[in-house]
């Protein structure tokens, strides 16, 4: 494995270089998802997911999926098809190890109130909240892009991410019972980043 000791796109500061004291080096078959994913998986568009902070266990599984056809991306399915189970495990351990991002986003707070609501009844078991860690294995939701969460929500639903038929489940439920104002105010819940 070739590593990078030069931080990403050769951007040196007080935050990358420490007196005495190298960045941290990047592995090469990390850098090239920096230019979507944004640097260590820190993404600044809300059509793309932040990597940064997510289980290890999850990211190798999503990144498996899109190989393999289980779950659906404009891009990632191609893209992943090009790296062997090694470098997928490679780039799960770098962006698990980064920290969590919690985008600033505005919600509305009379949705995010109901999303609470909803949260605690259909998700909280597994994904937690930001005063309980989700299960192992599980992504936080709370501080994940807004636009992101209703694609990918919607995609469970119609059933192209697959493997999580309990959730999926799930959805359909809240989406038979509260109707889609009832994802939404998930979705809220979650853009606002607070319990």
């Amino acid at each position: 494995m070739v590593l990078s000791v030069i931080p990403a796109y050769g951007v040196c500061n007080e935050q990358t270089v420490q007196v005495g004291r190298w960045p941290e080096a990047v592995p090469q078959v990390v850098q090239p998802c920096f230019p979507c994913h944004g640097p260590q998986g820190r993404s600044g568009s809300p059509a793309i997911p932040s990597l940064a902070g997510l289980p290890r266990d999850y990211l190798e599984d999503v990144m498996s999926a899109y190989r393999y056809g289980g779950r659906f991306g404009t891009v990632m399915g191609r893209l992943l098809r090009a790296y062997d189970d090694n470098e997928i495990r490679v780039m799960a351990r770098y962006f698990s190890r980064q920290p969590y991002l919690v985008q600033k986003q505005a919600t509305d707070w009379r949705l995010a109130d109901r999303g609470r609501l909803l949260h605690r009844r259909y998700c909280r078991d597994c994904h937690g909240d930001p005063a309980q860690p989700p299960d192992r294995g599980v992504p936080p939701l709370h501080g994940r892009w807004m636009d992101y969460l209703r694609w990918t929500l919607r995609d469970y639903l119609v059933g192209i991410n697959q493997g999580d038929e309990a959730m999926a489940n799930r959805l359909r439920d809240l989406l038979r019972r509260q109707g889609s104002e009832g994802l939404e105010s998930l979705v809220h819940y979650y853009g606002k980043a607070k319990p």
